[in-house]
């Protein structure tokens, strides 16, 4: 990879770290990380979904999983952190889309 393109990809990547998104998903996540009733539900609603899986996708485990969802979807601080996790997430998406898109382009002109 030369300079310049290595220069391209830096200054996309401290553009998105410099997004007002971006600073609150790590300011969340350590306000998560130091709440360890929220921790221990989103490790709760991982294992239900595993159990869910492995179940065949049993009801009566949905309808447990579905409880766990519906308390961890109820907690601000979570939502909160999920709206600006998912707002990051789309800005690299688009990223990487247009990187594709690109270079699909590029490699194949006919």
């Amino acid at each position: 990879m030369n300079n310049d393109t290595k220069k391209s990809l830096e200054e996309l990547i401290d553009y998105i770290k410099n997004t007002e998104d971006y600073k609150q998903v790590l300011i969340l996540k350590e306000e998560i990380e130091k709440d360890e009733e929220l921790k221990k539900l989103i490790d709760d609603v991982k294992t239900h979904q595993k159990k869910y899986v492995r179940s065949s996708f049993d009801e009566k485990v949905k309808e447990e999983l579905d409880n766990k969802l519906n308390l961890l979807n109820n907690n601000k601080l979570f939502v909160t952190y999920s709206y600006h996790l998912n707002k990051v997430n789309d800005m690299i998406k688009l990223v990487k889309d247009e990187l594709n898109e690109y270079f699909y382009e590029i490699t194949n002109i006919l």
